[in-house]
């Protein structure tokens, strides 16, 4: 049953413990029909609203049939790596494509696509990521785009592009003076101030930006003093390719892990887990990397956090791109600990910067496409719990921004709708809780990407879709 609730009320309840062994994951990309799936950057999305999680990948489109099957989408302008956005607000996901100077793609009712005309030629040229956000706050999704490199002396600026709503976007921002060579982007609202922030991982041992945003899209780079540009040591930083938010330790806050590239050399950056200290501390960070047990590898690339074992705790996938390297799997245990199930969950591909979560198949548990692979998780006995936000006129569909709390005893789930995740990479826009033991209602707290607040209860084992006016569960 679903109802509003005027009050947010602590729901008692013990998350499962982390200890358990873990399943292989079963690689389904024949059987589900997904031969000649590319290994490039994969983007997760419903985008013809039937409920199902599609898979968009290099160009390709490959839609979902109720789980069972996958089938190529022909006949498409769909063209180069993208992310899924609701742009003009009509209810169904758009694509952006970075690739070049840029292509803008509508969805025409979920039946086909269109190349929107008069889309601005970007300056960045060479990108490898970007991502969706309303980041003036009128309702509408605006654009932030990377600019990479030529190795080794062209670098290109990032940009912003802010959304006429929905009738098309102009050029806000150009990166200007020390133009950096940005990778992954992705954006959330670190500081609970009600607009989207955006963290830019630079490459070329770089300082990364962490650009905070005053609500009305100027940004200012609030990296050194937050914590969140890296070491810096011996004048140097790291090899960032992507990083990727999430609330790690359940505290009700949007933590950062940050995923460098490293030579052995050891004043480059590893990677890191930095946690967000919160309202009491101003939101800085505090990089809490020492207890994680992540072993190094040289080629890390770009992660991407779900709960794979549903016990509560958002888990880290990481990917490598040199021949030798793994990717890796680790389980969050709390208090800042991850145990590596790499092997036994068989999804350690090699080479890649493919890493995305989504529920293809409904049953409650995440899978994973990498590698130009997709694994469905054998699944388990937690109970779970998933969000799909659905806009209006005045929401983007998917409710990018948006961010939807659980709170569990003594411990407050966080999940945030992403416009992009790691390098150039998207999990899917419904939310996923992981409930642990807990099988009782829920209490939901929707904080929406226009300001609004909603309370709304929830049984478990479900999906439940909501608006801001109204909430159905199937």
């Amino acid at each position: 049953m679903i109802r509003y609730a005027g009050v947010f009320i602590a729901v008692v309840a013990f998350l499962s413990s982390s200890s358990s062994a873990v399943e292989p994951f079963e690689d389904v990309t024949e059987k589900l029909g997904l031969g000649g799936l590319s290994g490039s950057v994969a983007a997760w999305s419903d985008f013809n609203n039937d409920g199902w999680a599609d898979l968009y990948v290099g160009g390709q489109l490959w839609r979902n049939e109720q789980g069972n099957q996958f089938k190529r989408v022909e006949n498409t302008p769909l063209a180069g790596p993208g992310i899924w956005g609701d742009f003009d607000n009509d209810g169904f996901l758009d694509v952006f494509s970075w690739a070049g100077t840029g292509k803008l793609f509508r969805n025409i009712k979920g039946e086909s696509f269109e190349v929107v005309a008069g889309f601005p030629v970007l300056p960045t040229t060479v990108s490898v990521g970007a991502t969706w956000g309303d980041f003036n706050g009128d309702g509408f999704l605006d654009l932030y785009v990377g600019g990479y490199e030529v190795w080794p002396s062209k670098e290109y600026p990032d940009v912003i592009l802010l959304n006429q709503k929905g009738k098309g976007f102009v050029e806000h921002w150009r990166q200007k003076g020390r133009i950096y060579r940005s990778r992954g982007i992705t954006a959330a609202d670190f500081d609970e101030d009600g607009d989207l922030d955006i963290y830019v991982s630079n490459y070329r041992l770089q300082p990364n930006l962490l650009l905070q945003n005053d609500g009305k899209a100027t940004f200012a780079d609030v990296s050194t003093p937050f914590g969140t540009a890296g070491d810096g040591d011996l004048g140097a930083w790291g090899h960032t390719i992507g990083s990727a938010w999430g609330d790690l330790d359940n505290d009700g806050h949007l933590d950062l892990f940050v995923g460098n590239f490293s030579h052995p050399s050891a004043y480059q950056d590893r990677a890191k887990f930095l946690r967000n200290r919160g309202p009491d501390e101003k939101f800085h960070f505090e990089d809490v990397s020492g207890t994680a047990g992540l072993r190094w590898q040289e080629s890390y690339a770009s992660p991407t956090l779900g709960d794979f074992d549903n016990d509560g705790l958002l888990d880290l996938f990481f990917t490598t791109v040199y021949g030798g390297d793994q990717s890796v799997l680790y389980r969050n245990t709390g208090g800042w600990k991850f145990d590596e199930v790499s092997g036994e969950s068989k999804v350690d591909r090699p080479t890649t910067y493919q890493g995305a979560w989504a529920d293809f198949d409904g049953d409650g548990y995440l899978d994973l496409v990498t590698g130009g692979r997709l694994f469905r998780n054998p699944g388990g006995e937690n109970h779970w719990l998933k969000v799909r936000l659905v806009g209006n006129d005045t929401l983007n569909a998917g409710c990018i921004g948006a961010r939807v709390r659980v709170k569990l005893a003594d411990q407050t789930l966080t999940r945030q709708v992403e416009g992009a995740t790691g390098q150039g990479n998207q999990n899917d826009l419904t939310l996923h809780f992981g409930l642990g033991s807990h099988a009782g209602p829920v209490q939901l707290e929707i904080l929406w990407p226009n300001g609004q607040k909603r309370v709304v209860e929830a049984a478990v084992d479900r999906t439940v879709a909501i608006t801001s006016e109204l909430a159905a569960s199937n």
